[in-house]
């Protein structure tokens, strides 16, 4: 058991519990969404406590490691990358850019699954069956907890036509 991720656990469930408590008293307003002013606050509280309780789990199932390595050789680490953080974070700033100008044209399903497949290939990954089936199945999750569930509008994009 990793003491301090169950901590963290346990710190991370009561902000959940205290924050939907809180998300709770916000008052309906006459000018409000089917979701409500309640719904995105009680919904990231219902996530933060999902991801508190599997960090719980994790690190009770986990047993403790051995602090000393079992092979006494030195590692040699790779050296840390001497570069600029500014081209990733330029190449990401654009990808997100592409993604907004695509998104009224593509759809929200489409825009998605772009998103993830381009940010996959830009850390590294490479474009294969496994990152296609991942941006896919996220684009699906995110379809429908924001379009379906939450209820918010979103540009269609060439899916009227395809469906």
């Amino acid at each position: 058991m990793k003491a301090r991720d169950l901590i963290f656990g346990i710190a991370t469930l009561v902000v959940a519990i205290l924050y939907y408590g809180v998300a709770a008293t916000i008052p309906p307003s006459e000018l409000a969404d089917p979701v409500g002013p309640q719904g995105l606050p009680k919904t990231y509280a219902v996530l933060l406590a999902a991801l508190s309780l599997l960090l719980i789990a994790r690190s009770v199932r986990r047993p403790v490691s051995n602090p000393e390595p079992s092979n006494p050789e030195p590692s040699n680490p790779e050296p840390p990358n001497p570069g600029s953080p500014l081209p990733r974070v330029t190449g990401m700033l654009l990808i997100g850019i592409a993604y907004i100008l695509v998104l009224p044209w593509l759809g929200y399903f489409l825009s998605i699954a772009a998103l993830i497949t381009v940010t996959i290939y830009f850390q590294g990954g490479s474009i294969n069956v496994r990152s296609i089936l991942v941006a896919l199945s996220g684009a699906a999750l995110f379809w429908l907890l924001f379009i379906w569930l939450l209820r918010i509008q979103y540009p269609a994009g060439i899916w009227p036509s395809v469906i």
